[in-house]
């Protein structure tokens, strides 16, 4: 059994895709362990994305899981459990450009590419390896948060 973090990102919230979002995901037979909404503060968005800190999209990627670019939005935070969980979300909701995806991955329905920006609105964040969501999970919620 595989533990995986989902976070449903502000560009998202502020379209009020969220039940459309869970809905979709619930065909993937999955058990849904951890929910909660979560104000994301800097820090805990640096430490999410720790690895692409030097990038230069580094800035970019803070602003948008904090909801500096969406209205202070919020986050929906997620841990799926199952056989395969990672594989499972990260083939559904589809590669990040929203253009590369099919319009059935969740990507490819909700999200899109702002033409003057090039900025990505892919709408959800799921852990692409064990090693990252076990990290990803510890930084969202607590071990007794976890059904």
């Amino acid at each position: 059994m595989e533990r995986t973090l989902v976070l449903i990102k502000p560009d998202a919230m502020i379209k009020r895709l969220a039940g459309n979002i869970i809905s979709d995901l619930s065909f993937l037979n999955l058990k849904m362990i951890g929910l909660k909404l979560v104000n994301v503060q800097r820090e805990l968005a640096e430490q999410h994305y720790s690895e692409h800190r030097n990038k230069p999209f580094f800035e970019e990627l803070i602003k948008h899981i904090t909801g500096e670019l969406h209205g202070n939005e919020n986050v929906i935070a997620i841990v799926y459990e199952g056989e395969n969980a990672i594989s499972k979300i990260r083939n559904f909701i589809g590669k990040t450009n929203p253009d590369d995806c099919e319009p059935y991955h969740l990507r490819g329905k909700y999200g899109k590419i702002h033409t003057k920006t090039n900025c990505h609105e892919t709408v959800v964040h799921a852990s692409d390896t064990k090693k990252s969501a076990e990290k990803e999970i510890s930084l969202w919620f607590e071990e007794s948060e976890l059904v």
